[in-house]
């Protein structure tokens, strides 16, 4: 096989996701089902499973495929394992008004959750 399709860039240290195997290789090997990567970018799980097929995924979904996987490497850093970064997003919270970030997310409001990992990444809660 020749260059991986989903790679570090020195720079500035965010993947590049550009086929479709390459980005179900890296969300398996993040312990993320399809379903819920599906519900994140706003997929069905269908479309997810057709981009995960395809070559070169198309323009079109390259923004949200790209903007979930980096708020997925951003709660990894935060999460002790998959299951509990699996748990954190489906169950109620409190600093969210007892919505689950899954649903803040769905909901186009994931820059709350960016805020939250900000701040966690700037010592604020300690």
């Amino acid at each position: 096989m020749s260059t991986m399709s989903i790679k570090r860039r020195a720079t500035d240290k965010e993947l590049r996701v550009e086929s479709g195997p390459a980005l179900m290789k890296w969300r398996q090997a993040q312990g993320i089902p399809r379903p819920l990567f599906a519900k994140m970018a706003d997929f069905s799980e269908r479309k997810l499973a057709t981009y995960e097929k395809a070559l070169t995924i198309p323009q079109p979904v390259r923004r949200p495929i790209k903007e979930t996987v980096r708020l997925i490497q951003a709660l990894r850093e935060l999460a002790d394992d998959d299951a509990t970064l699996r748990d954190w997003l489906e169950r109620p919270n409190p600093a969210f008004g007892k919505r689950p970030p899954l649903k803040l997310i769905t909901d186009g409001e994931s820059d709350v959750i960016w805020q939250m990992v900000h701040q966690i990444r700037q010592g604020a809660f300690s």
